[in-house]
């Protein structure tokens, strides 16, 4: 029997166990399985089946069981990709505010490496322009060597 066949068969046979067949669909089955003796006792073997299941004892569902299947089903589709929107956002909001984190720290770091924004930052600080700064450099170089030079020549005073 091809796959296609035996997957019909198998549900002819449960749907006529349930009597979910019409009239005319259960004298077709029955003439079936007057024709074929393995049909007949496949039939056999599933009744057999529901009657053992039949007699097992119901067995109440634990009480998280909603949530752990939902929690799978959740699960198996986020492996598979299938994110909805309401489980990306939040992703994409902490992306955000990373790169904003680190934009703020670069840019901390180099307000402090810069003179005049430490300026800016400490109203208080003094920062020489270049010019003045070389000016006043050359003015104290140049003092430094009007005192040497007159300390030579000038005896201690008293």
């Amino acid at each position: 029997m091809a796959p296609s066949e035996q997957s019909n068969a198998e549900e002819l046979m449960s749907a006529y166990l349930d009597h979910e067949l019409d009239a005319k669909e259960s004298e077709e089955f029955e003439a079936m399985l007057a024709s074929s003796p393995e049909a007949k006792e496949e039939l056999d073997d599933l009744r057999q089946m529901l009657q053992l299941v039949s007699t097992l004892p119901e067995v109440e569902a634990p009480p998280d069981f909603y949530d752990k299947v939902a929690r799978k089903i959740r699960r198996r589709k986020i492996l598979e990709g299938d994110l909805p929107v309401f489980v990306t956002l939040p992703f994409q909001v902490i992306s955000v505010i990373v790169v904003l984190a680190i934009a703020v720290v670069y840019t901390m770091i180099h307000l402090d490496a810069d003179p005049a924004a430490r300026l800016e930052k400490d109203p208080s600080a003094k920062v020489k322009a270049p010019e003045e700064a070389s000016a006043a450099g050359e003015a104290a170089e140049a003092a430094e060597a009007g005192e040497a030079s007159a300390g030579e020549g000038s005896a201690p005073q008293p």
